[in-house]
């Protein structure tokens, strides 16, 4: 598999060490295999980790302040930064120093002084394993039928934003999407035909929301779910009345449907002060749905 993941210029090492010097060696070591970042204090690691998530951690032991191996169990406590491998680099090699590296959760340690290639060659090997769970992980975020991301990646996913939307203070917006009168699509056409219906509106969801940040998420069923993140109420809107307009567009056959063409109905929520939960938020766009299915569907409809 290392094959399939041997390109690592754009992964990216986040070096913490409070020594320029150190600081300056190691950056001249890496830089020609993957992106580099330094800071100089494992407080300024944690906080640029929940920013940015580099692909691998290269920590110092011995830090003013918070140590690294502090750091490092700190980090390895939390959901969001514990699936980034961190390797300390010290020159506290005997037995007892090695165990207390492993307790806390790093992959692997360098040991000072440095030796360039060997520094080199355990980062890559790291940054490739890094690589490997990525895909796996992303395969398991992906929906079968679809291809597009699934109910499990938009739970994860929405919780972040939330959290990120916290902390930062950005906009957070959801479209909720059914397809309209699926259960006679299928009674009446068959579920082969169903699904490459759902295939092809998911193609259709996927190739109008492409900024890099936004996701479709395949809910279930025929459900489906945008996630637009930095989007206020009023540019939510704006999209989900152009899928409603791009899937009707498609013209794919339903005389099941009063519209005689396969339709989507959409609920619009934006994350506000009272709705600042998970649970608000789904509520909100679930009624706005409602709301879209009651009003003869192909629409959208918004929570204020």
């Amino acid at each position: 598999m290392f094959k399939d993941v041997s390109d690592l210029a754009s992964c990216e090492v986040l070096i913490v060490d409070d020594s320029e010097l150190m600081r300056r060696l190691l950056v001249g070591c890496l830089k020609d295999t993957c992106k580099v970042v330094t800071v100089e204090s494992a407080e300024e690691a944690i906080a640029y980790c929940q920013e940015e998530t580099p692909d691998l951690v290269l920590m110092d032991w011995v830090l003013e302040g918070m140590s690294g191996l502090e750091a490092c169990k700190r980090m390895q406590a939390t959901p969001t930064l514990s699936e980034i491998p961190i390797i300390f680099v010290t020159s506290n090699a005997n037995e007892e120093s090695q165990l207390q590296c492993w307790e806390a959760g790093a992959v692997d340690f360098v040991p000072k002084p440095i030796v360039p290639k060997t520094l080199q060659n355990r980062v890559k090997t790291h940054l490739k394993y890094k690589l490997q769970a990525d895909v796996l992980r992303n395969y398991s975020f992906i929906d079968g039928l679809t291809g597009i991301y699934n109910r499990r990646f938009f739970d994860t996913e929405v919780e972040r934003l939330l959290k990120q939307r916290h902390r930062v203070a950005h906009s957070l917006s959801m479209v909720m999407i059914d397809i309209d009168f699926f259960k006679k699509y299928n009674d009446y056409y068959g579920h082969l035909s169903g699904d490459d219906v759902l295939k092809q509106v998911a193609s259709k969801l996927k190739e109008i929301v492409r900024r890099p940040l936004d996701s479709v998420c395949r809910y279930g069923g025929e459900e489906f779910v945008v996630l637009l993140p930095d989007t206020p109420l009023q540019g939510a809107k704006i999209i989900a009345k152009t899928l409603v307009r791009a899937i009707a567009g498609m013209e794919l056959e339903h005389n099941q449907s009063e519209h005689h063409v396969v339709t989507i109905s959409a609920g619009v929520s934006s994350a506000t002060k009272t709705c600042a939960s998970v649970e608000s938020l789904m509520k909100n766009a679930d009624d706005a749905l409602y709301e879209a299915k009651a009003a003869g569907r192909n629409t959208y409809k918004y929570a204020e």
